[in-house]
C-alpha cells in the first residue's frame, strides 16, 4: 500500500508543473515590455512567493526548476498578459465583470486562491505517506473537520490570520502578490522567460482549484480521501453495483425478466434512494401502476415498458414516456401542460408566419415592425407588452384555479378544458377522441415548428419566413 501511495504522490507532484499548462512561446517581433519593477515603472502583474506559506513557495519552485530547461532565445518578443495562453489570446471576461481597476484585485484573488488550492492538494496527498508527530491518529481530507481538536483549530486560524495581517508585499517587487519567497529563482532571466514562469504558476493554481474541488467531492461521496480509497479498491474503485444500486432493478429466479417469483428493488415515493423489495404480482410498481405476468411494452419505444398510468387518456396507444415523467407527476398535470404549450405554439407559429408575410394591425407602431423577430423588442419600446402581460397573467390565474379544482375533482373538468369550444367536438365518442388526438398532435408539431422558426430567424438576421 505504501509503495502504491508513494507512486501516486510522486505522479501528483510531477503533474503540478505539467507542460500542458505552460504558455507557448510568443511570436517574434520588435516590441518588448519589461515585467520587472524599476524606479520609473509601476510593478506589473503579481507573481511568486507566499510569505509564511512555505509549502506554496516550494511548489512554485518545483514548477520553475522542472521547467528550467526551456530557456528563452533572447530575441525581442511581443509581450502577452501573464496568465493568458492559448486557446485564449486576451483576458477571459465574457460577462464583462472586470474593469481595469477591478482586474488587479481579481488577479490578486486568483493567485491567492491558486496557492491555497495547491497547498490543499498537497494536504490531501502527503498524509498518505507522512504525519507530523502526535497527529498519527488524525483523519485527513474532509475527515479532518471531525478529528482536529479545538487547540489545533486555534493554531491554524492564528497562523492564517497572522499571515493575512503581518505579511506584506515586497517593496519594489513584481506586484501585490510578491511576498519575496522564491524570487531568487527569477534572477538573471529575461522577460520572456519571466512571463512564462509567472504563467506556469497561475495555470498550476487554476489546475489545483479544479483538483481540490474534485478531491473534496470524491471524499464526500465515498467517505474517505481519494488516495486512501484507491489504495483499498484499486484505480477503478468498487464494482459497478455501487453506481447502479439505486436504479430500479428486476430479476427473476428463473431467468425471465418478470414473473411471479421476481423481486424488484424499488425506490419509495417518500424517498427516492430508499430501496424496498416487493413482488410485482402482489403490489404496485410505482404509485398506482400494476403489471401482469407478461409485461406490456411501449408501442413507440418497444424496448421500454408501457406506462400503465396512460390508460384511458387520449394518445394512450403510443405509450410514449421514455423519461418516466408520469412516474413522478400526475398525468392530469402533465396533459394540462402539454395542451397549453401546444396551443400557445400553434398560435405563435401562425402569428410569426403572418407577421413575416406582411400582415400588421393598423397603426404606425405596428407598421414599423420589420419582421416577427423584431416584434417583441418593438412592442416593449411601444409599451404594449405590460398590459399584454397583465392580460395573460389574469388568464393564467383563472386556468391555475381550474386546474386545481379539476385535479381535486371539485368540478367536472378534463385536463386542458377551459369550457370554450367544446360544442364543436363531434358527439360520437370515437370521433371526439380522434379530434382530441388531432389537437394534441398538432400542438406537439407546433412546439417543434416554433422552436425551429425562432432558431432559424436568430441564425439568419434580416431573413423572414420561409428563410429562402
Amino acid at each position: 500500500m505504501a509503495g502504491r501511495v508513494a507512486s501516486a504522490t510522486a505522479l501528483a507532484l510531477s503533474a503540478g508543473s505539467c507542460m500542458a499548462f505552460v504558455a507557448p512561446s510568443a511570436q517574434d517581433t520588435t516590441q518588448q515590455v519589461s515585467l520587472r519593477a524599476s524606479a520609473s515603472a509601476k510593478p506589473a502583474q503579481p507573481s511568486m512567493g507566499s510569505g509564511a506559506w512555505g509549502v506554496a513557495g516550494t511548489a512554485a519552485a518545483m514548477s520553475v526548476l522542472g521547467l528550467a530547461s526551456r530557456r528563452s532565445s533572447g530575441k525581442a518578443v511581443a509581450r502577452q498578459v501573464v496568465g493568458v495562453c492559448l486557446p485564449l489570446t486576451e483576458k477571459f471576461d465574457p460577462l464583462g465583470l472586470g474593469t481595469e481597476a477591478k482586474m488587479e484585485r481579481y488577479t490578486q484573488v486568483e493567485i491567492k486562491h491558486g496557492r491555497v488550492a495547491m497547498i490543499a492538494v498537497l494536504g490531501y496527498i502527503m498524509p498518505e505517506v507522512f504525519r507530523f508527530p502526535g497527529c498519527e491518529e488524525f483523519k485527513h481530507g474532509l475527515g479532518a473537520f471531525e478529528t482536529i481538536p479545538l487547540e489545533g483549530w486555534v493554531q491554524l486560524v492564528a497562523l492564517v490570520g497572522a499571515h493575512e495581517v503581518l505579511v506584506k508585499p515586497r517593496a519594489g517587487g513584481l506586484g501585490s502578490s510578491d511576498f519575496g519567497l522564491g524570487t531568487e529563482l527569477l534572477d538573471g532571466i529575461d522577460d520572456e522567460e519571466l512571463e512564462r514562469k509567472l504563467t506556469v504558476e497561475r495555470n498550476n493554481g487554476r489546475l489545483a482549484m479544479v483538483a481540490i474541488m474534485g478531491l473534496m467531492v470524491q471524499d464526500g461521496m465515498f467517505g474517505e480521501p481519494p488516495l486512501t480509497y484507491m489504495s483499498k479498491n484499486g484505480w477503478w474503485g468498487e464494482p459497478v453495483q455501487w453506481y447502479v444500486q439505486h436504479i430500479n432493478n428486476c430479476q427473476s429466479f428463473t431467468g425471465a425478466v418478470v414473473d411471479n417469483a421476481a423481486v424488484c428493488a424499488l425506490p419509495r415515493r417518500t424517498g427516492r434512494t430508499t430501496l424496498r423489495a416487493t413482488k410485482l404480482s402482489e403490489g404496485p410498481f410505482i404509485e398506482t401502476e400494476t403489471y401482469p405476468k407478461e409485461m406490456e411494452m411501449s408501442a413507440s419505444v418497444p424496448f421500454l415498458r408501457y406506462p400503465q398510468v396512460l390508460k384511458g387518456w387520449v394518445g394512450e396507444e403510443k405509450g410514449f414516456d421514455p423519461l418516466g415523467v408520469t412516474d413522478a407527476l400526475p398525468v392530469y398535470w402533465v396533459r394540462e401542460a402539454e395542451l397549453k404549450h401546444g396551443r400557445v405554439c400553434m398560435l405563435a407559429t401562425v402569428g410569426w408566419i403572418a407577421t413575416d408575410l406582411g400582415f400588421r394591425f393598423p397603426g404606425d407602431k405596428f407598421q414599423a415592425v420589420a419582421n416577427a423577430y423584431e416584434a417583441h423588442d418593438k412592442m416593449v419600446e411601444a409599451g404594449y407588452m405590460l398590459p399584454f402581460l397583465g392580460a395573460i397573467g389574469t388568464v393564467e390565474l383563472y386556468s391555475g384555479w381550474l386546474l386545481y379544482q379539476g385535479w381535486l375533482k371539485e368540478v367536472n373538468r378534463d385536463a386542458g378544458d377551459f369550457f370554450v369550444g367544446k360544442n364543436f367536438l363531434p358527439k360520437e365518442p370515437e370521433k371526439e377522441k380522434d379530434m382530441r388526438l388531432k389537437e394534441l398532435e398538432n400542438g406537439r408539431l407546433a412546439m417543434f415548428a416554433f422552436s425551429g422558426i425562432v432558431t432559424q430567424a436568430a441564425m439568419m438576421p434580416g431573413k423572414v419566413w420561409p428563410f429562402f
